[in-house]
């Protein structure tokens, strides 16, 4: 990977799309936080490893299998050197993602903390964590406490005693888990908070998790895991967000601090050396507990794991390189399309002047790696000021051939946080019959109650922005209360998420003329809410590097809490 200019477009991209990623030439992807895309010599490179060796389980000792937990072996090491970690400091734990990283170390805490005093940790957790992540509280018998900023963090972790964490003991046994990047809004955290509590005197018994499964996709983690001593004890990957492919997880454990995971107790296949069935008090022997015999690993992987998965992975990891060169380079790259993408959605205004899209974002400086990762959250808003359904949005994107996403995005502290609401506007919101998913109410009493996500990845190219940018201008922004198929859509107290703008759509179709395609099975062209790929410029007619003027520095188009609806 040779192009990267001084602002970090790689154009070879565009090249590589065309022989790596012939899959993404139906539409434009833009989900990448939820997967991004592999590559075709991933595939086939894993099809031949395929069908012309034999893998058997690894936990068997005939040849096939001893191949099997060889390669298991040897990847393992791959990976953390792909994260930077050094095998010496950081051991890795294959899961199935990252959700099942993040369960692995909230039952190790639950089982020891039945051996202390009170039979309970403390877990704190940023309102910016993955619902995964805010589902350990479940464990902890009332005893966490949410961060609603990162001011409370930086005030607890320099006055642990005095801050209200909702923690009786600062020297009893905790947990505290933050994610690197807001997988809503993109923002990322700080990353000094693991090193701060470690030296922290009054929390030598709380330890960090970091969630990692938005931030590695574009992030080099070897800023993260190059000095131990700062990094986190425990963090957790869905290693097909930087990959593609294979649907594997990972639980990288700091080795000074992984001792504390290996008192579960629970064990599966694999994890013991001995287990007594019989008898008045059966017993087992956990390899967790028995170094250096044992590598802390093999007490914490349960059952057989997925070892063509591991093989596959092992691919991955070699085309990722081979094509990228590094995650520095992918992290310029998605950091100027970010960018491109933000100041070109900043600039979508009505005939009136009002904003057509309001983008949610704590963060100003979206050229900044890091403080920005390659997401941004937004709603669609008519002239006159409603939002328009994020569900609307994301099936006229579809029909389109954008592939975005739409809802509360698994992140509940961001969604409501961001959009202004109060605890007991989320109970009126759930008493209402809203609930996350494409049923749930898009907008309520002229609230959304989700937010528009688009993301994006390595292999995506400056003219999948402009495209969607095109997309967005089109459909949404009037120049008029006339030509708008949006500017009269219902304002109700309650809006369901199929009820929005549909008939507007299917009687506006001449409004958008060349967003309109072949219905593929009749191949006569369909008229309501088909606003289709960009094919047109696809011609030749697309946008070129440097088009467009740059506007002036914007300001973040933040809605804070406790902003009014907009009328």
């Amino acid at each position: 990977m040779t192009a990267i200019s001084p602002k970090g477009y790689n154009s070879d991209v565009e090249t590589l799309r065309k022989k790596e990623y012939p899959h993404m030439s139906h539409g434009v992807y833009l989900d990448h936080g939820g997967a991004t895309i592999y590559a075709r010599s991933t595939v086939e490179g894993f099809a031949s490893k395929m069908v012309t060796g034999l893998y058997g389980n690894p936990h068997s000792e005939n040849s096939p299998a001893k191949l099997s937990g060889d390669v298991v072996d040897q990847v393992r090491e791959k990976m953390l050197n792909f994260f930077g970690a050094s095998p010496e400091d950081f051991d890795l734990i294959f899961v199935a993602n990252a959700t099942a990283a993040v369960k692995l170390v909230a039952d190790c805490f639950r089982d020891l903390a039945e051996k202390s005093r009170d039979r309970k940790f403390w877990y704190g957790y940023h309102k910016d964590a993955h619902t995964s992540v805010v589902g350990v509280r479940e464990l902890t018998h009332g005893q966490f406490h949410c961060f609603e900023n990162d001011e409370e963090v930086e005030e607890w972790l320099q006055f642990p005693e005095n801050a209200y964490a909702n923690r009786a003991n600062p020297n009893g046994l905790g947990l505290f888990a933050y994610p690197g990047q807001s997988n809503m809004t993109g923002r990322r955290l700080p990353l000094s908070w693991s090193w701060r509590a470690r030296h922290s005197e009054s929390l030598q018994n709380t330890y960090t998790l970091l969630d990692a499964a938005a931030l590695a996709m574009t992030y080099p983690m070897e800023n993260i895991f190059q000095d131990p001593d700062r990094a986190p004890d425990f963090t957790c990957f869905s290693l097909y967000k930087i990959f593609g492919f294979p649907d594997v997880g990972a639980l990288v454990v700091r080795k000074e601090s992984g001792h504390i995971l290996t008192l579960r107790k629970y064990f599966g296949g694999g994890t013991v050396s001995m287990v007594a069935t019989f008898g008045d008090t059966p017993w087992h022997r956990s390899k967790g507990l028995q170094a250096p015999t044992y590598k802390l690993h093999e007490g914490l992987e349960d059952g057989t794991l997925p070892f063509h998965s591991i093989l596959a992975l092992d691919e991955a990891i070699d085309v990722h390189l081979r094509l990228y060169g590094s995650m520095k380079n992918i992290s310029a790259h998605t950091s100027h399309l970010i960018d491109h993408l933000y100041r070109g959605m900043a600039e979508l205004r009505h005939s009136n002047g009002r904003p057509a899209c309001l983008i949610y974002s704590e963060n100003s400086d979206f050229k900044n790696p890091s403080k920005q990762g390659s997401a941004i959250a937004f709603n669609m808003v008519t002239p006159s000021g409603d939002y328009v359904s994020y569900t609307d949005v994301e099936r006229m994107a579809n029909d389109a051939g954008f592939y975005i996403r739409s809802g509360g995005v698994c992140n509940p502290g961001g969604i409501f946080s961001l959009l202004g609401y109060e605890p007991w506007m989320t109970e009126r919101a759930l008493s209402a019959g809203h609930h996350c998913g494409s049923n749930g109410i898009s907008v309520l009493h002229r609230l959304p109650t989700g937010i528009v996500r688009a993301s994006l990845g390595a292999m995506s190219t400056r003219q999948d922005v402009d495209l969607f940018l095109d997309f967005l201008r089109t459909a949404f922004v009037g120049t008029d209360k006339e030509s708008s198929p949006l500017s009269d859509a219902p304002t109700l107290r309650s809006i369901p998420s199929d009820a929005t703008i549909e008939h507007h759509i299917a009687d506006n179709t001449d409004a958008l003329p060349e967003f309109r395609k072949l219905d593929r099975s009749s191949g006569k062209k369909s008229r309501a809410r088909h606003i289709p790929l960009l094919s047109h410029l696809r011609r030749g007619g697309a946008h070129k590097s440097g088009a467009r003027a740059p506007p002036p520095a914007l300001p973040a188009r933040n809605l804070p809490i406790g902003l009014p609806a907009i009328r």
